[in-house]
């Protein structure tokens, strides 16, 4: 109970510290280009309850999303205590739609040698704006690793490739003059979702890996971090200065944490 209730109090801290760059955080954390994982987005929901198996249940009933983002839009609290009933409604009922159309998927060689180098794919669709996706050791969101804390080498940036079939270097690009680019992560820019077409834009991200030295049994999965509410017509806000932001706040809970499905990679 202890932990929870630190754990409970720790987050609305971590959105307020930063809100000075809330416009960085709503279109990516371009001021964090580096490894990331599943810890970094500490306002985000979690896309099901698998990724928080190991915290307190009190814990994992504040941060599934339907909980931590559903049930305030549909009381009109916080945020969305100014919005009409019918707003409300039609917010609640877009968000819902992004959530059912996001998905993320990884390939990798499942029988490796010990430090041979392979490729690992990450494959996104759904959300809107940018979606974030990062290589990880287990699907664990407050306990889980980047990939390179598990005997991983990435040798190189990652090979990003938008919904339109053509690849972007911004993120890497956005790495501080001089710094290796063999990071973890990456974010897929320009995608917008069409709610009333059904349509949801894809995208992927390829690492080139060296595998672990010490034979033995590998997980690896990717976490995908997406948004939900700019994709509705009354999700979105925009501020005087230009900045187009979601209903519930850059730091709010519109976010989402999902996880691809583990594949074990055994080194032998």
């Amino acid at each position: 109970m202890k932990r929870f209730a630190i754990a409970v109090a720790a987050l609305p801290l971590a959105c307020v510290f930063g809100a000075p760059d809330a416009g960085a955080w709503s279109g990516g954390p371009g001021f964090n280009v580096t490894d990331l994982d599943a810890k970094c987005a500490v306002c985000h929901a979690s896309v099901g309850k698998e990724q928080l198996r190991l915290e307190p249940a009190g814990l994992v009933n504040s941060m599934i999303f339907e909980n931590r983002h559903y049930k305030n839009v549909e009381a009109g609290t916080g945020p969305y205590q100014g919005m009409a009933v019918s707003d409300r409604e039609k917010l609640l009922a877009d968000v819902k739609v992004v959530d059912q159309n996001a998905s993320v998927a990884i390939s990798v060689p499942e029988s490796v040698r010990p430090g041979q180098e392979i490729q690992i794919t990450a494959t996104v669709k759904g959300g809107n704006g940018v979606v974030g996706v990062a290589l990880m050791d287990t699907d664990l969101r407050m306990q889980g690793r980047p990939i390179q804390g598990d005997g991983w080498v990435v040798v190189g940036p990652p090979k990003v490739w938008g919904s339109d079939g053509k690849e972007q270097t911004k993120w890497v690009d956005a790495r501080g003059a001089g710094l290796r680019k063999n990071i973890n992560s990456a974010i897929i820019y320009d995608r917008k979702a069409d709610l009333a077409a059904q349509q949801f834009a894809g995208g992927k991200a390829t690492w080139t890996v060296r595998t672990p030295q010490e034979p033995g049994s590998y997980s690896v999965t990717a976490v995908m971090f997406y948004g939900t509410e700019k994709a509705s017509q009354v999700g979105r806000v925009t501020t005087p200065t230009g900045a187009v932001l979601p209903k519930g706040g850059a730091f709010g809970a519109s976010g989402r944490i999902m996880f691809a499905k583990p594949v074990t990679v055994t080194v032998r």
